[in-house]
């Protein structure tokens, strides 16, 4: 940082970070360290470790356990800095945050004063990557977001989540729901749009993934056709075979017959 001419101030937060990091053996990489093992093994560990930290989340409490275990091995720790910007108001959202251990405070435009502080186990985020309909902030953050100590964060981003969410259909309408009354809240909705039809987007969405199914459902048929026909094909051939062998212990029969009467 140094031969950089990074500033004093700059240098000193990252000393501090990494200071923060080795005092609560936050230092190596677990994905780097666990990618070797099972799949499976490395699923139970996640699922050991992260589990009850997911189950804080109350739009989760209720959920199906095969969500839940789906949403834990998509989670991507994060440490952050105390003043550090989690987000700001207008940024692309691209992920959702829980928060595992630590504080942080939703601020004003000023990036001092408080609205309200988040501790363990709060969320936020799922908004901007919900793509709720009507929303006037389309995918754009609605909030400034600053950690207040050091905080320990699990990330989801917008691609993991929708798809565990494809086949949980009621907890993504408690999260959509959830965003909504948010939105309604700061007048940062279309009513209009939001309480009319399906939205094309939607509809899309389900043709695009009905498309999806009908192709491996017509590749299971044709694997299943081809396992058919060659089991005909197999007894086909067995029958020949046997056919075969019949004829030849007829012929056998036959020639021992004859063989018999020359005698005689």
């Amino acid at each position: 940082m140094q031969f950089r001419k990074v500033s004093k101030e700059l240098e000193a937060r990252v000393i501090k970070w990494f200071d923060y990091l080795w005092t609560n053996k936050k230092t190596c990489d677990e994905r780097e360290v666990l990618k070797n093992l099972p799949d499976k093994l490395r699923a139970e560990i996640a699922i050991n470790v992260h589990l009850d930290t997911l189950k804080k989340v109350r739009i989760f409490q209720d959920c199906e356990a095969g969500l839940l275990i789906e949403l834990v091995l998509k989670l991507q720790p994060q440490v952050f800095s105390p003043g550090d910007y989690i987000c700001k108001k207008g940024d692309i959202g691209r992920e959702m945050y829980i928060i595992k251990e630590g504080k942080l405070a939703v601020v004003a435009d000023d990036g001092v004063t408080q609205f309200v502080v988040l501790s363990d186990g709060a969320y936020f985020g799922e908004i901007s990557i919900l793509g709720i309909k009507g929303s006037k902030a389309g995918n754009r953050r609605t909030a400034n977001i600053r950690s207040v100590g050091y905080s320990d964060l699990f990330a989801l981003s917008k691609d993991d989540l929708v798809e565990a969410l494809t086949e949980y259909p009621d907890a993504k309408k408690a999260l959509e729901e959830k965003g909504k009354s948010i939105l309604l809240k700061d007048n940062l909705i279309d009513e209009a749009v939001a309480n009319s039809g399906a939205d094309p987007k939607d509809m899309e969405e389900k043709v695009t993934r009905l498309e999806s199914n009908l192709d491996i459902m017509q590749t299971k048929f044709a694997r299943l056709m081809a396992e058919y026909t060659a089991s005909q094909c197999r007894i086909k051939l067995r029958m020949t075979n046997m056919e075969a062998r019949v004829k030849t212990l007829r012929a056998e029969d036959l020639s021992e017959v004859v063989e018999d009467k020359k005698d005689k």
